[in-house]
């Protein structure tokens, strides 16, 4: 096995218990793309199944924050579906550009609600604020500036606009299963390699876990991206949010200023 796969998933062969988040950030994530693609073709089908479904969430996890820093910049076509105060909205296709540090997130509506609003956030302009514009009519009145935490800011979504970026959403996941712990620890089922290629595994709250943020959470990895690029989340009242990630990869340049509206 290549010393670098040896790495990243010897923590899973080893301990049958999750891996602390203290422990080391697996080296392969660290890796160039192009790096890690060759890795992982090196491995058989068979070898990669295994060492999946071997490796604890926590370590998958971890590899994924240290793949996103070290993508630096890095855009997405992102499609979510949440339940937002109760209803269960129509799906959004957006494109999404995030920069891991300072943090700055760009994204614009392609299709469904809201189509063609952009809204841009840089926290080296103004720390909780967003400045957004409208699509179509409602866009000619111009930019605003937002509390990102407000209702208008989050009227069709449970997140704040920073949330869009993996490290963000690998924070959310790791609370959620820490919590769990607490009450005995989710249950794992790995479902495999579904048709493109990424590793999924569902994972169910323990007895008592009616009032974590997710009773169920499926979650499909990217082998190369090493990022969680499908999360599917319910709670104790049925699917909370959906988010499927496609066209992940790095750009050299971004505009986060506000005025680029």
């Amino acid at each position: 096995m290549s010393p670098v796969l040896l790495t990243l998933l010897m923590p899973g062969l080893l301990l049958s218990t999750p891996a602390p988040t203290s422990s080391p950030v697996p080296g392969f994530a660290r890796l160039p793309l192009e790096e890690r693609r060759a890795e992982i073709q090196a491995l058989s089908h068979e070898r990669l199944v295994e060492l999946f479904e071997t490796t604890p969430v926590a370590v998958l996890l971890e590899a994924g924050k240290a793949a996103a820093a070290q993508m630096g910049t890095y855009e997405s076509r992102v499609v979510k579906r949440e339940r937002v105060s109760g209803k269960l909205l129509k799906p959004q296709t957006i494109h999404v550009t995030v920069r891991q540090e300072p943090r700055a997130v760009r994204l614009e509506v392609l299709d469904g609600p809201a189509k063609g609003r952009r809204a841009v956030y840089d926290s080296t302009v103004k720390k909780n604020e967003l400045r957004a514009r409208e699509g179509g009519v409602l866009g000619l009145a111009g930019a605003m500036w937002l509390d990102m935490n407000s209702k208008l800011a989050r009227g069709d979504t449970n997140h704040p606009i920073t949330h869009f970026a993996f490290t963000a959403i690998i924070g959310v996941l790791e609370d959620c299963f820490k919590k769990g712990e607490a009450l005995g620890g989710y249950a794992r089922k790995n479902e495999g390699f579904d048709g493109e290629g990424r590793y999924c595994i569902t994972f169910t709250a323990p007895e008592g876990g009616r009032n974590l943020y997710a009773t169920r959470a499926r979650i499909c990895m990217d082998p190369v991206l090493a990022l969680p690029v499908i999360m599917e989340i319910d709670d104790a009242h049925g699917p909370l949010e959906r988010f499927e990630f496609s066209d992940v990869k790095p750009v050299a340049q971004a505009d986060f200023s506000p005025s680029s509206l």
